[in-house]
């Protein structure tokens, strides 16, 4: 963004023209390469907290129980993560990785790492400072919703095909 945009619009265009690779797998590193983005978030939880329950990560996402068992079953299929129920309490499923599952995530995780330490080796302590004071910034004003008690615009249902 060498010129300051004319109009928000333009401006929201110039950041998503720069930042397409994010939103096209093919134009993208090969992070978590066919998997939705449910399930990254999925697999990310678990692999941070070890063992989770369905619950726990409906919550953690923000989705609703059904939508979790879809995407348990869809990681399970892959082989990604393993479903077992709870000695304490038969009617609980714990959700954890797979030996797949965690090889997979050290791979992810170590790619990661590696694009994170090249971007940040690119700035001065002074620019990191600065870039992650505004990312603070920037999702405490997406937050923000949240505080004022500002209804989010209702999402259209989507019908999905469950395999």
């Amino acid at each position: 963004m060498s010129e300051f945009p004319a109009s928000v619009e333009e401006m929201v265009f110039e950041i998503m023209d720069k930042c397409k690779f994010v939103f096209y797998p093919e134009q993208r590193f090969d992070l978590f390469l066919n998997c939705s983005k449910n399930e990254i978030f999925a697999l990310l939880f678990v692999y941070r907290q070890k063992q989770v329950n369905m619950s726990e990560i409906a919550e953690y996402m923000n989705i609703p129980l059904n939508t979790v068992t879809g995407v348990i079953s869809r990681l399970e299929k892959k082989h990604l993560v393993r479903r077992e129920r709870s000695d304490q309490d038969k009617r609980v499923v714990t959700i954890s990785l797979s030996e797949k599952g965690t090889d997979f995530m050290y791979h992810e995780m170590m790619e990661l790492g590696n694009y994170f330490t090249r971007v940040m080796a690119a700035f001065s302590e002074e620019e990191k400072r600065t870039l992650f004071g505004m990312a603070d910034k920037i999702f405490a004003v997406l937050n923000q919703r949240e505080k004022t008690g500002e209804k989010p615009k209702e999402k259209k249902v989507r019908k999905i095909a469950i395999e």
